[in-house]
Order: structure tokens, then C-alpha cells, then sequence
């Protein structure tokens, strides 16, 4: 499950909430959502927050699998609130600044996990991100031929711990491309990489 706490959620028909409100709103959210799926707990869920409160809710039913709660925030508050409660970090390439943007809020995110007392290593890294693929290289993330395509990805997994992409657009042609040259040389380069250095994959993620 991916998570945001924007404020347009008021054309929803929800309260319209300041931005601090609505990160403040997203915690309490997270909390009540893992309480509800909580069926092994013996008393009835209560949560006394300033914008969701539950008061004695019957908890369940239980998920068929475990779900994860992944948020796309960029500033420093919703950062935090990563590493405190949430699974996975997935923000889109077009909205950093760049890599060392990734790089900052991956610390952000690590310290908070730490002060929480939560390995940091559980909270999966993944990115939305968009290109075009072409004959000629560029300076551009994500704009040139496919092992440009292959060198950056590979360089985001090993120096950013991102381990998931997601590929915005509906190109048949570039989505092709990405499944069946991309995505296979990635992995490969990965897999060698951390062979090599005898880095492993945290066993409690999903590749």
C-alpha cells in the first residue's frame, strides 16, 4: 500500500488539513491500519489522535498476506515518518533533485529508523522514474541507449540501495525494452557486484 499525505484529500470529502496536520494525520492513519490488522491482539484497538481517533474498534479482519505501507515523501517530517513506521520509501525521479537528494533523505530515513529502534535495512528503497531510450548517450538520467539505461540503474541499486524501479509511461516499445534488456542486465550486474564484495541482500525483503 503506498501512502501520501497531500493535502487535497478535502475534494475527497475529507477535512482539508495544513501540511504539518496531514503528516501528523498520515501517522496516526499508519497506526490505526496496523492495528486493525493486528487480529492477534486481545484488546480492542484504541488510538487517541489529534485528526483519526479510534476508540475500541474490533480489530480484523486479518490480511490473506502481509501488506506493506510504502510513502513517497520528500521533506524532512514525512522522512522521519518513514523510518519510524513505514516499510518502504517510493519517491519519483522527477521530483528530486538528484542523486544526492536520494542520498540525504536515505540518511534521514536511516537515523529515524535507528532512534525508533528499527533496523533501517527492513525499510525498502524503490523509485518512480521515466526516460526515453535512444541511439545516443546524454548527461540525463534515464535518456540514452540501454546499458546508459543499464549503468544507472545498477548505480542506484549499489549506491542508493534502490531495489525496486517502476517505469512511468504507456510506450509498448520502451516497456519492452526495459522487461527484456534492461531489467535482466541489471540484475545480472547486481548479483556480480555484491558476489564479488560478498554483499548479500537483506534476507527479510523480497527481490
Amino acid at each position: 500500500m503506498r501512502a501520501g499525505s497531500g493535502t487535497r484529500s478535502w475534494r475527497w470529502g475529507g477535512t482539508r488539513l495544513t501540511p504539518g496536520e496531514a503528516v501528523t494525520g498520515l501517522s496516526e492513519a499508519i497506526e490505526i491500519l496496523r492495528g486493525i490488522w493486528d487480529t492477534g491482539a486481545t484488546q480492542r484497538l484504541v488510538v487517541d489522535g489529534t485528526v483519526h481517533r479510534v476508540a475500541g474498534a474490533k480489530r480484523g479482519p486479518a490480511p490473506a498476506h502481509d501488506i506493506s505501507i510504502w510513502v513517497g515523501g520528500l521533506k524532512p517530517r514525512m522522512l522521519r515518518l518513514i523510518g519510524r513506521q513505514a516499510d518502504g520509501w517510493l519517491p519519483t525521479l522527477a521530483y528530486l533533485g538528484g542523486l544526492q537528494q536520494i542520498a540525504d533523505a536515505n540518511a534521514t530515513i536511516d537515523a529515524a529508523a535507528q532512534e525508533a529502534g528499527r533496523d533501517p535495512t527492513q525499510i525498502r528503497r524503490m523509485l518512480n522514474i521515466g526516460g526515453r531510450f535512444s541511439e545516443s548517450g546524454s548527461e540525463h538520467l534515464f535518456v540514452g541507449p540501454v546499458a546508459q539505461w543499464v549503468d544507472q540503474l545498477t548505480s542506484l541499486v549499489l549506491e542508493h540501495g534502490i531495489s525496486a524501479f517502476i517505469l512511468g509511461g504507456d510506450d509498448p516499445r520502451s516497456i519492452t525494452t526495459f522487461g527484456e534488456e534492461v531489467a535482466p542486465a541489471v540484475r545480472e550486474l547486481v548479483r556480480s557486484e555484491r558476489s564479488s564484495s560478498g554483499t548479500r541482500a537483506c534476507a527479510g525483503l523480497a527481490p
